[in-house]
């Protein structure tokens, strides 16, 4: 069986997200020392605590990758992203899938984006702490893993260990909000896929500013796509519109799940942009009907008819006949 680089794009992309996910899981739910270590340099790499604390470092290395590779970042280093996808995947698992689960390309919603980016960029500048703490994708993840997670961890470490360990539980009003923010974002994640980050994330809305000028991006070949619509169905982030061939690269997280579905090898993950070998507009020049020719220069609504044309726009079209 060959492998294609399709294959390989997508399943590095998976282990290594899987990878950070498992790590940041395992450091904020864990009881030991070890673990929780990781998750502190887990959270230190993170876009958005670095925004609230002016890392200038760790912001203009985020910005640098996803100017070159796209929202790599998205798809790979965000806890939260990852639990998105794998909410979304586990009811697309059957081999046949229903028509309501398959993705479908749709508009961005660009004015809800920009008001939740300024929103969260005001509260970072105000220090409003309530309004950063749930909008950051790792702070809700990570109230997850320690309201929620932990201290169910805990009381199953309990039940087959002694000595027993001590679970520092959150307050009832803590664990609920973070159980209803959490159940959102993994309720659209299942019907739609990517719909919190490409619509609500702040984080999302600045990556995605840069990602779409990105050097590496998805592109379709025209030449070779039958509009079969499978990377359109693949498409979590809902980015790939099939009608004017167009990858929002913006909205676009770099999955990788659009490539090895195309049988016909029409999308790739590249720096070029296709050009069509057979251009589907070309400048016209001179047409030359049957034993007479028009010299056509600006001229609107010409018809047929040298004399019609003469009279709607007599300065900017000239009729010449070949010489007998």
């Amino acid at each position: 069986m060959r492998i294609r680089s399709a294959d390989i794009l997508r399943w590095g992309r998976i282990v290594a997200a899987l990878s950070m996910w498992v790590a940041a899981t395992a450091g904020l739910t864990s009881y030991g020392m070890t673990f929780p270590r990781l998750a502190v340099w887990i959270e230190r790499v993170q876009f958005m605590p670095a925004a609230m604390t002016f890392g200038i470092t760790t912001i203009v290395i985020w910005l640098i990758v996803t100017l070159l590779f796209g929202r790599v970042y998205c798809s790979v280093a965000c806890p939260l992203g990852v639990w998105q996808d794998i909410c979304s995947r586990l009811p697309r698992l059957r081999r046949h899938l229903p028509s309501h689960l398959r993705y479908r390309y749709s508009q961005p919603l660009t004015l809800l984006r920009n008001i939740s980016l300024a929103f969260v960029a005001a509260a970072i500048l105000l220090g409003i702490n309530i309004v950063t703490s749930h909008t950051d994708p790792w702070k809700i993840y990570s109230e997850l893993c320690t309201d929620v997670a932990k201290p169910i961890w805990g009381a199953a470490v309990n039940i087959l260990s002694y000595p027993p360990v001590m679970i520092a539980a959150a307050s009832l009003t803590g664990t609920t909000i973070s159980i209803i923010i959490a159940g959102v974002i993994s309720w659209l994640a299942v019907k739609n896929g990517r719909t919190f980050c490409n619509s609500i994330c702040p984080v999302g809305t600045t990556l995605g500013y840069v990602a779409k000028y990105s050097i590496y991006h998805i592109d379709i070949n025209t030449d070779k796509c039958t509009q079969c619509r499978k990377c359109e169905q693949a498409c979590k982030a809902s980015c790939i519109d099939l009608t004017s061939h167009v990858v929002d690269s913006s909205r676009c997280v770099e999955c990788f799940d659009c490539l090895p579905v195309c049988e016909n090898d029409a999308i790739h993950y590249t720096w070029s942009r296709h050009q069509l070998s057979t251009p589907l507009m070309i400048k016209v020049g001179d047409i030359k009907p049957s034993g007479t020719r028009f010299k056509l220069d600006g001229c609107t609504g010409c018809s047929s008819n040298p004399q019609v044309n003469q009279q709607n726009n007599p300065q900017n079209a000239t009729i010449s006949r070949p010489s007998e």
